[in-house]
């Protein structure tokens, strides 16, 4: 009877001390990766007509990549693809056209400070060596380094960051993951039609949400992630493609977490623009 006693609570305390290891190991919302631009050495303005000491830089913090999809010598220099500017700075520079809703704290803008920006608006406006959007669309992708996520049970990642999007016929915006060296999958597309966008997020199997312009120029997203169990790292890509003289996209404040079980209920996770939550 004892020793049958003495058992009983060995095997307890085994089965408690498993349960508080598990609790520890899978700890809620743990952040794997983040980035607020805000540690990019800046340097001073080129040609823009609103000149500036230390504003841009076509160098992303270290470790990710710029591509440079266009045409080298074609449009603005600092637009001809992503680059890490002073959000301030590509607010007066451009004009504003509602960019302040992003970056000024009385509006209670979310870009504070520095942030990515691809804007193809600004890229059309200098015509030395001919009208750029006349010759050639605008492509670039920012992309982050390999971010470490062993251990991250599956479909426990969430991407969140700030957002500024304005749509123009035909620019095109979308993020992709892949997971150890793997094949590109989708996870947020922007397609504008006219001053629409038609939003989708294959997670949350929404498809063509419709978006009206100016809804989207300063809001949070999260975006659940369908991560396989035994991935160890993965990549981010955010890309704005086919774009003529449209608008812009800027991000900033990009945070990745892991709710570190598997989601169950979707429904508990949110995507919001403009006010709007969609829930599966």
């Amino acid at each position: 009877m004892k020793r049958t006693l003495i058992t009983l609570l060995t095997n307890t305390f085994l089965v408690i001390f498993l349960c508080l290891s598990v609790a520890r190991v899978w700890s809620i919302d743990t952040v794997l990766f983040e980035e607020d631009f805000e540690g990019v050495k800046l340097e001073d303005s080129i040609e823009e007509a609103v000149k500036g000491v230390k504003v841009w830089s076509n160098i992303p913090p270290d470790g990710w990549e710029i591509t440079n999809e266009n045409p080298k010598d074609l449009g603005m220099p600092e637009w001809r693809t992503w680059a890490i500017v002073n959000l301030e700075w590509w607010r007066q520079t451009a004009g504003d056209q509602e960019r302040s809703q992003f970056t000024m704290k009385q509006k209670d803008g979310k870009g504070i400070g520095n942030g990515a920006v691809s804007d193809p608006d600004e890229w059309d406006d200098w015509e030395v060596n001919g009208d750029p959007d006349g010759k050639s669309a605008w492509n670039g992708h920012l992309i982050t380094p390999p971010i470490k996520i062993k251990g991250a049970a599956a479909e426990s990642l969430v991407l969140i960051f700030d957002s500024s999007w304005r749509p123009d016929d035909p620019q095109r915006g979308e993020i992709t993951v892949s997971f150890d060296g793997g094949k590109e999958e989708s996870i947020l597309l922007f397609e504008s039609s006219g001053a629409q966008t038609l939003v989708t997020i294959p997670t949350l199997k929404k498809n063509e949400e419709k978006v009206n312009d100016l809804e989207q120029v300063n809001e949070t997203l999260e975006i659940p992630i369908d991560n396989p169990a035994d991935a160890t790292e993965m990549v981010i890509s955010f890309g704005l493609l086919n774009a003529r003289n449209d608008w812009w996209w800027a991000i900033d404040n990009i945070k990745l977490i892991s709710t570190a079980f598997d989601i169950e209920p979707r429904e508990k996770l949110t995507i919001t623009w403009a006010g709007i939550k969609v829930l599966q």
